[in-house]
């Protein structure tokens, strides 16, 4: 077979896990082009994506698969990568892919040249930042307790060099891209690994390539927001597989971590008050 001239890093994760921000600042230090969910689930081929319009039936056959890598996918997808780097003349381009899709052997069976990091997040920032934002519509059953322990699994079960952990990202930046760039195979000097650092030091990435200019990088809507449900919490902290997850990982199993503390003595005191002298001025 034909080596590719392209290569492709392709960054996985369950969405709302911090897969934007590391998949385009990836790229920066190139100025590679990043296809954004480029086999769906939504059709991207008008601005600010303006994907050719054969995205469309890439989206269209990929669902109707089942979300399984075919040899017709493919090839199509490998087609649109190439017009992709084609137009910003580069021989790199990332490849983000936030949902829980085709297996990491169907990437090796199917594009045997690409390399790929699967990147988690804590659960339950996660959510938070789901339920911050409002898009509780995407969470499954038992507040996606199932659906992440599948994806968490698969993470597990792949080498060290193939996988990277949210967090890190704050803790050793540096480290957290030099990683990436080893696991997409990618020659990449310091410079290169500064240069990703500053992007990512220097952009928010709310939604895919949508920056958000008046969040900042260093605290991340969900650290703030501590919008997960009471449930959910007790869900996931009691849940024997996450804690051993959570332990392994340095994520922390105190429940105030993720939810809003109770109002002091003071504060509920005050407020009962003012309830009281409502009631009482009122004619």
């Amino acid at each position: 077979m034909k080596r590719d001239s392209l290569s492709v890093g392709w960054v996985f994760s369950l969405a709302r896990s911090g897969s934007s921000i590391t998949a385009y600042a990836a790229a920066a230090p190139w100025n590679a082009p990043v296809a954004d969910e480029i086999m769906g689930p939504w059709v991207r081929t008008e601005p600010p994506y303006s994907f050719p319009p054969e995205q469309a039936e890439l989206v269209r056959m990929f669902k109707q698969s089942g979300a399984v890598l075919t040899p017709e996918i493919a090839e199509l997808t490998r087609s649109l990568l190439h017009i992709l780097a084609d137009r910003s003349s580069s021989s790199r381009i990332v490849s983000k892919h936030p949902h829980l899709r085709f297996i990491p052997s169907e990437l090796t069976e199917q594009f045997p040249d690409d390399r790929g990091v699967w990147l988690i997040r804590n659960p339950l920032r996660r959510l938070a930042s789901i339920h911050a934002r409002g898009w509780t519509s995407i969470v499954r059953p038992n507040h996606d307790l199932d659906f992440f322990r599948e994806y968490a699994e698969r993470w597990l079960s792949l080498p060290d060099s193939q996988t990277l952990v949210f967090e890190s990202l704050r803790d050793d930046p540096h480290a957290y891209f030099a990683k990436l760039f080893n696991a997409f195979g990618w020659e990449a000097t310091l410079g290169d690994v500064d240069a990703a650092v500053a992007y990512q030091q220097g952009n928010y990435h709310g939604n895919s390539g949508g920056v958000e200019p008046e969040n900042k990088p260093s605290r991340t809507v969900s650290d703030s927001a501590k919008s997960v449900p009471e449930e959910a919490v007790d869900a996931y902290l009691s849940d024997p597989f996450m804690q051993d997850l959570f332990k392994r990982l340095g994520w922390s199993q105190k429940a105030s971590k993720y939810i809003k503390a109770p109002p002091s003595i003071r504060v509920r005191i005050s407020s009962k008050l003012a309830q009281l002298t409502g009631k009482r001025d009122r004619p």
